[in-house]
């Protein structure tokens, strides 16, 4: 996959309330300090702008995954420490919608975890299946605290 978007991890000072949020003609950026309650605005801005790009067809599948990595990455990566950032990248082209999603933890063995098969009845460990069903590709950097996902548009 092309590198179009690199980032540092997050840096670990934030006022624990934290949320910026920035938009462009086809690109969203979202920064929010690691909590549960920011991931709902994170999921409210993202089908705003879904619904404006005139993608309501794909806003089912790209809430549940986005808003499963973004727990992940706030609930393990961040162990829920508010003072700690998670951050939100997406960008609509003509062909496909791209996500990049970063928090400052240390990562996780996304190799192991391929591996597994997930069930339905499971509680925890589903995410790489839902993302494996619900987009066309994603993409772990080396340590797993960054991910990249890829849906073409319909």
């Amino acid at each position: 996959m092309d590198q179009w978007y690199v980032t540092d991890p997050p840096p670990l000072y934030l006022n624990t309330r934290m949320y910026q949020s920035t938009k462009l003609e086809n690109k969203l950026t979202v920064s929010i300090s690691a909590s549960f309650e920011r991931i709902d605005t994170v999921c409210n801005d993202v089908k705003q702008f879904m619904v404006e790009k005139k993608l309501n067809d794909m806003i089912f599948d790209v809430i549940l995954g986005i808003r499963e990595v973004l727990t992940n990455a706030v609930q393990h990566g961040s162990n829920m420490d508010p003072h700690q950032e998670v951050q939100f990248y997406m960008e609509v082209d003509e062909d496909k919608i791209r996500f990049r999603i970063c928090d400052s933890g240390i990562g996780f063995d996304w190799r192991e975890k391929e591996k597994k098969q997930a069930f339905t009845t499971d509680t925890c460990g589903r995410g790489i299946s839902i993302l494996k069903e619900y987009f066309d590709s994603y993409h772990y950097n080396e340590s797993g605290n960054q991910i990249e996902l890829e849906k073409k548009r319909s």
